[in-house]
């Protein structure tokens, strides 16, 4: 990978190269390594390197862009000469923001050397460890153990210079017998804090209960979400809601409803990319320094994440939060953190007559993204609650509801906040464990 030096020299070749313009270079460079596992073998070990460098140039209210992964002088002089023709034809835009000044960062320690050069060998010892256990059981383990680093780096022709190395590992097994699953996964930018042991215990206890399951009606129940089910509803929430372009032209859920209130009292949703437990960037893909973002507070929303041309719309201040330019999606938060509450798990469950347990949902989709409305089934994992004990497994469900009325209806959150990874990069999740009233299944699945 390379280091901050290498990235700045690479950064400054291509600005002395687009003399002449206003100039934007990105670069992306990243070590990652992969130990994938399956039926209790590995199948899997491969590493690899990759660099990335991407040039904007500006010049007459015009744009051409180019990138490339080969970072020789010749390939740095191609690709400006390649976004250079790219300008030349294309439109005029009106909309087009001049660069950034130089600006100050807030330091956010996510580099891990230890983390970044995990060898195959702890990897597969990691491994070794969740197929013990789930051949002694009678299990069939399958999952990851991945580790590597990351650098991003922003700089441009008016000075500004940005830079943020980060590591990551992560350590996922999924349990399974022939009518049952169990998963759990862990992530952290230090492997050391990885407890391999915690995840297989959780996967493999999962799968065990969930044998011979049973079956329930379609219809409303109280359910109580772990984080990774919880995060399904945050991403989709951030994909489309807290969407600053989306706001702007009246196609979030949340268009219009500045102040007022959307959601339960008891429900507070923050972008931070400098939590403690978020790998977030401590700026975005224009230089710009990341600000922590209130979305919703004790049920009112306040607003969504911005980048400069969606602020300028909204008439607000842009909250750094910018994606690669040009970006036709909008700005989006990628460090969700869903503040949490006074229960525990276990006293939630002990305080349901009659409830389920979901671990985690997948397949999940928008429906109707003006009402935030999902579908998706449960995974690994639905169990019946009744009396305040988890008395058995049950076959997979399809849901069908509204994100707003799930918020709505939270009854209880859990003191501790739990990490989940989503499927962008750059980010994740932070979130308590919920219980909600009113949740709707609307059919059975097959298993």
């Amino acid at each position: 990978m390379y280091d901050r030096t290498q990235l700045k020299e690479s950064a400054q070749r291509a600005l002395d190269y687009a003399r002449g313009f206003d100039a934007e270079v990105i670069l992306s460079t990243e070590d990652k390594a992969l130990t994938r596992y399956g039926e209790n073998v590995i199948t899997q070990n491969i590493a690899g390197s990759e660099i990335r460098l991407s040039v904007r140039l500006l010049k007459d209210g015009r744009m051409g862009k180019a990138s490339t992964s080969n970072l020789t002088d010749a390939g740095i002089k191609r690709c400006v000469e390649t976004a250079r023709e790219a300008l030349k034809v294309a439109e005029p835009d009106a909309a087009l923001l001049p660069l950034p000044e130089p600006q100050s960062y807030r330091e956010k320690g996510s580099y891990h050397r230890v983390t970044h050069g995990l060898s195959p060998e702890a990897r597969a010892d990691g491994v070794a460890r969740a197929v013990e256990v789930c051949r002694k059981e009678g299990l069939q383990g399958a999952g990851i153990f991945s580790s590597g680093a990351r650098a991003v780096a922003v700089a441009n022709s008016r000075g500004l210079w940005a830079c943020h190395q980060m590591s990551r590992a992560t350590f996922s097994l999924s349990a399974m017998s022939d009518d049952s699953s169990g998963w759990a996964e862990e992530s952290d930018c230090d492997s050391d804090r990885i407890d391999i042991d915690r995840i297989v215990d959780r996967a493999v206890r999962i799968a065990l209960d969930g044998r011979e399951p049973g079956e329930i009606e379609p219809g409303s129940y109280t359910v109580i979400f772990e984080p990774a089910a919880v995060a399904d509803f945050m991403l989709f929430l951030g994909w489309d809601a807290f969407n600053g372009l989306a706001f702007v032209e009246g196609r979030s859920c949340f268009s219009g409803k500045v102040g007022r209130k959307v959601v339960g009292d008891n429900i507070t949703i923050v972008d931070d990319a400098f939590h403690p437990l978020t790998p977030g960037l401590p700026f975005d893909f224009e230089g710009l320094p990341r600000r922590p973002v209130t979305l919703i507070e004790n049920g009112v929303f306040l607003g969504t994440v911005h980048d400069r041309r969606t602020a300028r719309k909204a008439g607000v201040e842009q909250t750094g939060h910018a994606l690669p330019q040009p970006d036709y999606y909008g700005p989006m938060p990628l460090n969700i953190i869903v503040s949490p509450g006074v229960s525990s798990r276990e006293e939630m469950i002990a305080e349901t007559d009659r409830g389920l347990l979901v671990t985690r949902l997948h397949y999940t989709n928008i429906i109707d993204p003006m009402k935030m409305t999902l579908t998706g089934m449960t995974r690994d994992g639905l169990f019946l609650i009744e009396g305040g004990r988890v008395v058995k497994g049950l076959k997979n469900m399809r849901f069908t509801d509204s994100v707003l009325h799930v918020l709505s209806n939270v009854v209880a959150l859990s003191k501790e906040l739990y990490k989940t990874e989503t499927f962008w990069g750059g980010g994740g999740t932070v979130a308590p464990v919920i219980k909600v009233e009113d949740f709707h299944f609307t059919s059975r699945t097959e298993n």
